[in-house]
């Protein structure tokens, strides 16, 4: 019986072959304009995409013609691709960015080293100042004690006075 049924599609078969056929090509035939269709929308969303970073960067996306100087100088006219001149402009921008970055880190780097020589300069005024008022004060104590001691105010305790005030001391 299953060998009955078989030769009985195999023959079903291969009589409509030529129908089977017809509907595996049909078949392929739609799933291959589902595809492009949806290549067609890829392409289509692409192009606007371009249109608007070139627009973006102040360029157009069609084909155009340009006048542009030669190696001798003489301006001639250019024929220029779809996209090229805004390829060209991107390229220019992306040019302009890294130099500009580059330039903005020489200038903080040069901006850090500025302001650490700055600090290390005032730190060691800071530490002159502080070592100087110490030893001003160091001096004052002597000539106070001194000056108690002899009850006498000299040229030396004028001299501690104004090293504490932060004056020089009085020629001689």
């Amino acid at each position: 019986m299953i060998k009955t049924a078989l030769g009985a599609t195999a023959k079903w078969i291969a009589g409509e072959s030529g129908w089977l056929v017809l509907l595996a090509v049909a078949g392929v035939g739609a799933w291959l304009y589902v595809q492009f269709a949806q290549v067609r929308a890829d392409r289509d969303n692409a192009i606007h995409v371009a249109e608007i970073i070139c627009a973006g960067i102040g360029t157009g996306f069609a084909p155009s013609v340009s006048q542009e100087p030669d190696a001798k100088g003489k301006l001639v006219t250019v024929a220029h691709a779809r996209g090229a001149l805004c390829q060209r402009r991107a390229s220019d921008l992306a040019d302009f960015k890294a130099r500009t970055d580059e330039a903005t880190a020489a200038t903080l780097a040069k901006a850090l080293q500025d302001h650490d020589a700055r600090q290390n300069s005032d730190s060691a005024a800071a530490r002159a100042s502080a070592d100087a008022a110490r030893a001003a004060a160091e001096r004052m104590e002597t000539a106070d004690a001194k000056a108690a001691r002899t009850n006498i105010v000299d040229h030396e305790w004028f001299a501690a006075v104004n090293g504490v005030a932060g004056l020089r001391a009085p020629d001689r």
